[in-house]
């Protein structure tokens, strides 16, 4: 009991989390559910009123436990989009036309421009009807100029569902989007769309937009370093369309990937030094605490703005807020209970923070820097009033001992999301975050000066803060390419199940209480926990020498075709996918980790293979290439068979793959090889990969389309 005493929006907050988690696995009985809340309401307030002394605090105990798990399934049941009457998802069948309002800010890509769309009506069966949903829409900006927060566009045509990742172990970019109310989207054309109009969907938003845009137009102006630029601009505002990807490898390589994103790290670096600066004024009385607070949040809530209320920092900003009025104001202060009073109230606002990775890695960092950095400090003493070098002394390892404390608490889920482990985290992380804080404060320092400067005519004193502010951040570019270029700066391909994720945590959780309580029994825990994790690797290892399985990916535009022999694969495609560690990071590497894989090697179709001992052959003709591959046999044909022959040694295959539009009718193949199954390439556009499919049914074949179908995944035996 003393621990529910202690830590009462701990437990709160836990029983929100599992009533949200359980309405997103088991979504049922929504009515029944909201009559038994009531009924739990009227016994608890029935049971509080009697104040009977032995059963009733009990029974209020369980009753108030019911309640907020009700009140987390009832509140991500109603934040739902979807489960609205009005949600053009039930009626899509019918919708020719709608109109919709752009409400999030827009981002450029490569070939479009990427915006969230909240749709107003649209016209079923002729009539025009009120409805309501997100879509994700892609302007094509080729020929759309760029259009902005509120525009009003009426489109034809319907949207199409998100897809499911098609290749395995592919991050699921369906689930993502689930979470944030969007489960479809629309490439939109020249001709398919009608500007109609401007509406405003949230005046506070569109604040935050302006505010992000203007800034954005400060640093395009002032830092003109292309990779300068990209790392100031996803610091300060969020936006990573210009950030070059050998760089953010390197910060990866360091451990220091999250300083390209916004997020809590960057809110409570301004905190730490804004409190730092200003802890004075806590000792002045109610007037100085009061002004205190008022410039912390000011300040806090203008990054936000300035980040266009960019989610994580939203949420983050919320919780330094709470953190602030709690520490400023509350005498029996208790920092566990803040922070999850915060985290209550964020998922208040959003139910499905609670799966938003950014969420988990925040909260986690937060209650590991409270628990572990204390006992990691007082390892050692510094006195920092001898002198300057002592106090750096003493700011270095305060900093470091932040660093490993949230490392220590993230570590099981940063393995689990992004297998890889940064070597020299410890090094790094330190100097990073002291150079990434300057370059943060003099980034908003900058965003804030440089616009008044600019009002009153002083260009040159903006161009003198933009130097100084792009030497800077160069100056923390420089520092994670020194760390990158380290040996074995990373060890990449770490894959554990989501059962070995909690059971690190569980273990983490063990040992604590073993230090807390010193009882015998959680060293017995810790040791079978830690028995069953090594024994596990030591199977997996065992295994991993026999594993043997071949790879046709689904990729628009690309034939990909990974083969796996032990702790080896070879990704065999094109020198443009080859090329793209975006690419193969994300389609590939998730598979690479659950696997294993220590060495990876790129092996161009095109090219003549250098011989040497695979695990597969090649043989080319041409228009395309013959894979052998544990006694099965790929026929991949990649360019077009007209005024073509087949010069091939073999005439039947157990796998035809046809890429590239390279045949658009089977009459242009049926003959002239034999084959078991035909495979439609992900590089087919689904208008010919559809044709292909009513011709093979036709004709009765056997047939896996990759586009729409997904990955095929082979296993071989040695």
């Amino acid at each position: 009991m003393n621990l529910f005493t202690a830590f009462p929006f701990v437990r709160y907050t836990l029983l929100l989390i599992l009533g949200i988690v359980t309405q997103v696995y088991f979504p049922y009985y929504h009515l029944a559910l909201w009559l038994v809340l009531v009924a739990f309401l009227g016994i608890f307030f029935a049971l509080y009123s009697l104040r009977r002394k032995i059963l009733s605090p009990i029974i209020r105990g369980i009753v108030g436990s019911f309640i907020l798990v009700l009140l987390g399934y009832l509140l991500t049941y109603t934040r739902t989009e979807e489960n609205s009457p009005n949600h053009f998802s039930h009626k899509i069948k019918y919708l020719t036309h709608y109109q919709a309002v752009i409400e999030s800010v827009i981002e450029e890509k490569p070939h479009s421009w990427k915006a969230t769309a909240e749709v107003k009506e649209g016209i079923i069966n002729g009539k025009r009807v009120a409805i309501s949903g997100k879509i994700l829409w892609y302007f094509d900006n080729q020929n759309i100029p760029k259009p902005h927060y509120g525009d009003v566009f009426f489109v034809k045509g319907k949207p199409d569902a998100v897809e499911a990742p098609k290749n395995p172990e592919e991050f699921d970019y369906q689930r993502f989007l689930h979470f944030q109310n969007i489960d479809f989207q629309h490439y939109l054309r020249e001709e398919n769309i009608e500007k109609v109009g401007h509406q405003t969907p949230n005046w506070f938003t569109n604040l935050a937009i302006f505010t992000n845009t203007k800034a954005d137009s400060l640093l395009t102006t002032f830092v003109g370093k292309k990779q300068e630029y990209g790392v100031a601009n996803a610091m300060i505002l969020g936006l990573r369309d210009d950030l070059d990807n050998d760089l953010v490898q390197a910060y990866s390589a360091s451990g220091a990937i999250h300083v390209l994103s916004v997020s809590g790290l960057h809110v409570g670096v301004i905190f730490i030094v804004l409190a730092g600066m200003l802890g004075f004024l806590k000792k002045k009385g109610n007037i100085g605490k009061t002004s205190f607070v008022v410039i912390i949040l000011g300040i806090l809530w203008f990054y936000a703005f300035v980040t266009g209320l960019s989610s994580p920092v939203l949420r983050s900003t919320i919780m330094f807020s709470v953190i602030t009025i709690a520490q400023t104001f509350q005498r029996d202060h208790n920092s566990y209970n803040t922070v999850a009073f915060s985290a209550f109230i964020c998922l208040i606002i959003s139910p499905f923070f609670v799966f938003n990775v950014g969420f988990q890695l925040s909260y986690l960092a937060v209650f590991g820097m409270i628990y572990f950095q204390p006992i990691l400090n007082s390892w050692v003493e510094i006195d920092k009033r001898k002198n300057v070098f002592y106090w750096l002394a003493d700011r270095l390892w305060k900093v470091s001992t932040v660093a490993v404390a949230a490392q220590i608490a993230t570590l099981p889920i940063t393995i689990y999301y992004f297998h890889q482990f940064p070597v020299y985290f410890l090094f790094a992380n330190p100097i990073v975050i002291l150079l990434s804080s300057v370059v943060l404060i003099g980034g908003l320092i900058f965003v804030l000066l440089g616009g008044i400067f600019l009002l009153l005519g002083l260009e040159n004193a903006v161009s003198f803060l933009g130097k100084i502010l792009e030497y800077l951040t160069w100056i923390l570019n420089e520092s994670v390419l020194f760390t990158e270029r380290l040996p074995h700066s990373i060890i990449n391909f770490i894959g554990i199940h989501s059962w070995e994720m909690w059971l690190l945590y569980f273990l983490i959780f063990s040992l604590i209480c073993l230090a807390e309580t010193r009882k015998i029994a959680w060293l017995y825990l810790s040791g079978i926990v830690l028995v069953v994790l090594i024994s596990w690797n030591i199977y997996e290892k065992i295994q991993r020498p026999n594993q043997s399985i071949l790879v046709l990916h689904s990729v628009n535009k690309h034939t990909v075709i990974s083969v796996i022999a032990g702790s080896e694969a070879f990704v065999l495609s094109d020198e443009i996918f080859l090329k793209s560690r975006k690419d193969i990071g994300y389609r590939l590497n998730n598979l690479w980790s659950k696997y294993g894989i220590r060495d990876t090697l790129k092996v161009n179709l095109s090219a003549t293979h250098v011989s040497q001992k695979r695990p597969y052959s090649i043989a080319h003709f041409e228009a395309g290439e013959v894979l052998e591959w544990k006694g099965k046999t790929f026929l991949i044909i990649r360019e077009s068979l007209k005024n073509k022959d087949l010069q091939i040694k073999n005439t039947s295959f157990d796998y035809l793959v046809l890429a590239n539009k390279s045949v658009k009718h089977l009459d242009e193949i049926m003959g002239k090889v034999n084959f078991k199954t035909l495979v439609i390439d992900g590089s087919y556009t689904k208008y010919y990969a559809n044709q292909l499919v009513q011709e093979s049914k036709i004709l009765s074949l056997k047939y896996h389309d990759l586009g729409h179908e997904g990955g095929l995944v082979f296993v071989g035996s040695e």
